[in-house]
Formats: structure tokens, sequence, C-alpha cells
């Protein structure tokens, strides 16, 4: 499934269409279905935040895990090790929602540069 992110009025529908494809996917174990909506719901709201558009894409592997990736065309992450420190924010909100994505997920990847960041996500289900 991929969601696309080009304006905030779109978040909302987004966040239900992910919901719909997880419970389509048998993921109802609402301990995880939480988890992964909270991975989910930040990578769009963060690009919503910083860049201009983007996307979320969520697929199931063979062996029970969910990939996720958003990628973005952004200005890119200056310092990630700071990016991951709880209250950190470069636009005056909490600064917890980057490092929850690492925090939840079983496997995280970033690239980026001035020109965006995609982010690979690993999540067992």
């Amino acid at each position: 499934m991929l969601l696309k992110i080009s304006k905030k009025s779109d978040i909302k529908t987004l966040l239900t269409n992910a919901r719909l494809f997880l419970l389509d996917n048998n993921i109802s174990n609402k301990s995880q279905l939480l988890e992964i909506k909270i991975i989910i719901s930040e990578l769009i709201y963060n690009i919503q935040k910083h860049t201009p558009k983007g996307y979320v894409k969520l697929e199931f592997t063979s062996n029970n895990i969910l990939s996720i990736e958003a990628t973005d065309q952004g200005e890119g992450i200056d310092d990630i090790n700071l990016a991951l420190q709880d209250g950190y924010s470069t636009k005056g909100t909490l600064g917890l929602g980057f490092a929850s994505i690492f925090r939840l997920s079983d496997e995280v990847e970033v690239e980026t540069s001035e020109k965006g960041t995609t982010i690979k996500i690993k999540k067992r289900i």
C-alpha cells in the first residue's frame, strides 16, 4: 500500500487507510496494532511537518514482517543521533516521535541527504 502525503488535510484519510490495510492483513493483536499505528502516524506527521511531500509504503514479506518505507523530499536530517534524543525538535513540537519510531521497530535504516530522507523499517508480526 502506498500512502502519498502532499498536504495536511491528507493525514486523517491516510491514517484510516493504513489502519484498514493492517486489519485486512489480519493484524488483530491490539498492542501490535497500536505500535504499528504509532510508527506510521509519526512517519506521516514528520513528512508533513518537514517537507513539501513524500510517501509511506507498507507491505508484508513472506516471513511475517511488515516492511515500512517512508521517503520525503526535505532537506535531510543534520544529526540523526541528536534527532533520536527525546525532547529534540526543530519545529517546536514535543520531540518524541522520531525516537519512538526507533523504539517500536525491530530494524530501522536511515538514508538522508540534502535532497531528502528515506527511513526503512522492519516490524515482526
